[in-house]
């Protein structure tokens, strides 16, 4: 979000909750929303035969996340508030200990913290690999959405149209074939880990997870997008994560604006 405030990229795929943070720091000056693209594929996962079932047993508890202040962070701080408890940044009735997903695995794995919140395919990893089983799943949660500038469009708007196009063409093309799908998604997490490709029986359990946003009315989109961003500006400032707010509309300005949807 940093590159994308300074100049230094143009585009990126990237959560709600750090675009509500970097729309806030700006005064709602420069982040827009081009296009959602996931939900979904996010939830709490516990040991098998752990005695932790609601958010109140959770007290003198330690969950990891994947990021302070991201997605999962932020619904995981208001999921334990929701049982009463009271959680601050460092610690609180319960810790949540933000950690990289590698990390978040191996805390998991060696028993130091109760349980993580995060998202896939580390979910499918815990539940398969390390005895987890999933308590809460979120399948309404944002987790990802194109993102650009305002200085971005201002100067190279008929570029970062084109890239939306290319997004919904693609998008298109994966949904009507979830076996190209998986085989892009293995090749492209091995390349990122720099290792061999993940498994099928990963990758595969992990994609039924997530939703992918898929063509609707504009004004049903716009209208759904203003909702679930003004909550997760609230949750956010609820959890002292955010200090102060900026109004949802001119992050969406751009969808507003009628970027290309492309229809099937």
């Amino acid at each position: 979000m940093e590159a994308l405030v300074a100049g230094a990229i143009d585009v990126t795929y990237v959560g709600a909750s750090p675009v509500i943070n970097a729309h806030v720091r700006t005064k709602g000056r420069s982040i827009r929303v081009l296009a959602p693209v996931a939900s979904g594929g996010n939830a709490l996962v516990v040991r098998k035969g752990s005695p932790l079932r609601t958010a109140a047993d959770f007290r003198g508890r330690r969950v990891a996340t994947p990021q302070l202040g991201n997605t999962q962070d932020v619904d995981a701080r208001v999921w334990l508030r929701s049982g009463g408890l009271n959680i601050t940044i460092a610690g609180g009735d319960a810790q949540v200990l933000p950690a990289q997903n590698a990390e978040l695995i191996a805390l998991f794995k060696r028993g130091d913290v109760d349980a993580a919140w995060t998202v896939e395919p580390w979910v499918t990893r815990l539940v398969d690999d390390f005895g987890g089983e999933v308590l809460v799943e979120n399948r309404d949660s944002i987790i990802t959405v194109l993102a650009s500038s305002q200085k971005a469009l201002d100067g190279k708007g008929d570029a970062v149209k084109a890239f939306v196009r290319s997004h919904y063409l693609l998008r298109d093309r994966l949904s009507a074939d979830p076996v190209l799908l998986e085989r892009l998604s293995r090749e492209a997490l091995g390349a990122e880990s720099r290792s061999a490709a993940p498994k099928a029986a990963l990758i595969s359990p992990a994609l039924r997870r997530i939703r992918w946003d898929l063509p609707e009315d504009p004004a049903l989109r716009l209208r759904r997008l203003t909702e679930a961003f003004g909550k997760a500006q609230a949750d956010s400032r609820a959890c002292g994560l955010l200090a102060g707010e900026a109004p949802v509309a001119p992050l969406l300005q751009a969808l507003v604006d009628d970027l290309p949807v492309v229809r099937k």
